[in-house]
């Protein structure tokens, strides 16, 4: 279900099922969990950046930071609008409230492969397409959301392509800019390799082809597999109520 309404009708008819969600914003804990389910990447809206080769990479991207979508979003994703207010005004950081059209949709191809960084805040969820976006366009992820999970995170450590500030952080006024001006144009290069090196991890093709998201969520769900018999056999035998369960 790579959407965070997806299905939402239909959720409380599901069994035990290992569920593929993007984020668990809008699932209640008695039916979806980190431990027992698999989170997804979105399917990316801008086309993959798939001749990014300049002889400088660092000069060639001239905005220090993007962001393209809608301002206006419930729960945590408020947090967009109080951005929007502080970020006014800086030259080199692109800050603009869009929806989601085809011509958007090509805008922000063109923005974020001509930027350094691109923020990631949470929306209505923690999580949002943005993120994979960045990651397609080989544009160093900005991440403020205090309660996201990430796409096969037992293999991938995103702190070596992405950068992560708490909601708290963000807003503190000239903290992220700050921090983002002072980031090491040798180490910014490095995360920008390892982008060019991950971001097939978060292709949906058909037929699929090895390490693509396909690939990889099949590979996450097979991972999951051993803890799903570790329960099927525990709950078998147990006579009583999971003690595990029971507060202490």
């Amino acid at each position: 279900m790579t959407h965070p309404n997806a299905f939402r009708f239909l959720r409380q008819e599901l069994n035990a099922s290992i569920l593929i969600v993007v984020d668990f914003g809008r699932y209640p804990r008695n039916m979806s969990s980190l431990s027992k389910d698999v989170v997804a990447p979105y399917v990316h809206v801008v086309d993959s950046f798939t001749d990014d080769d300049p002889l400088d990479p660092y000069e060639f991207r001239t905005t220090l930071l993007f962001f393209r979508g809608n301002t206006v979003r419930k729960d945590e994703g408020k947090i967009r609008v109080k951005l929007a207010n502080m970020l006014a005004g800086i030259d080199d950081v692109h800050y603009e409230n869009s929806v989601g059209t085809p011509k958007s949709f090509k805008m922000s191809t063109k923005g974020m492969r001509l930027s350094k960084f691109c923020l990631h805040p949470a929306g209505d969820t923690p999580s949002s397409c943005r993120l994979f976006d960045a990651i397609v366009s080989h544009c160093v992820p900005v991440i403020v959301s205090d309660k996201i999970e990430l796409p096969y995170e037992d293999e991938i450590d995103y702190t070596e392509f992405s950068i992560f500030f708490s909601m708290k952080e963000a807003l503190e006024p000239g903290y992220l800019i700050d921090q983002l001006r002072r980031f090491p144009k040798d180490r910014w290069i490095n995360m920008w390799m390892r982008l060019k090196n991950v971001s097939h991890h978060y292709e949906f093709q058909y037929p699929p082809k090895k390490e693509d998201a396909v690939n990889m969520l099949w590979r996450q769900v097979k991972h999951k597999l051993p803890g799903v018999r570790l329960a099927v056999h525990r709950s078998r035998r147990l006579k009583v109520p999971d003690w595990w369960r029971q507060k202490r």
